[in-house]
């Protein structure tokens, strides 16, 4: 593992919130838990913040992050962890993406999602643009891959 890292996670429904966590306590990393405006998607509802995030897609826009982020060149590496959404990159995370254009070290994705990661790690690619992208861990919660502590290890030995 590379000496400074930072996790910059946004979890809707708590499932890339317990990811992160497992990163955190394998690597001591800093952790910072993004948020967007109150009230912008639903706490509880996965149809309705669907229903946004595709209305959201059609017209172009994203969710404001309202977290304050720290100085991104203190770090060599910053894990990007969010929900797989519609099997793409959730808004918050492309959001997220565009705000961290200008780093220069190394973005490594994790995601979590139902049943099907879609192609997360390209969409992901996508919409970074610019920035050095390394492959990204991802995992199911109602199949396989699923999470387990030696995945994640073996992952994070590799970046």
């Amino acid at each position: 593992m590379v000496r400074n890292v930072l996790i910059l996670y946004y979890s809707q429904f708590g499932n890339t919130a317990k990811l992160a966590s497992a990163i955190h306590r394998q690597t001591g990393a800093d952790i910072l838990r993004l948020q967007v405006s109150q009230g912008y998607f639903p706490d509880d509802d996965m149809e309705e913040t669907d229903r946004i995030f595709k209305s959201d897609n059609q017209n172009g826009r994203l969710p404001q992050i309202i977290t304050e982020l720290p100085e991104l060149h203190y770090y060599d590496t910053i894990l990007v962890g969010g929900p797989v959404w519609d099997g793409k990159v959730s808004s918050p995370i492309v959001g997220l993406l565009r705000m961290i254009r200008d780093y220069q070290g190394k973005v490594v994705p994790f995601s979590t999602g139902w049943s099907d990661t879609g192609n997360y790690q390209a969409n992901f690619v996508a919409h970074a643009g610019k920035l050095k992208i390394a492959d990204g861990y991802h995992v199911l919660t109602h199949t396989t891959p699923k999470y387990s502590p030696s995945s994640l290890a073996s992952w994070l030995r590799k970046l």
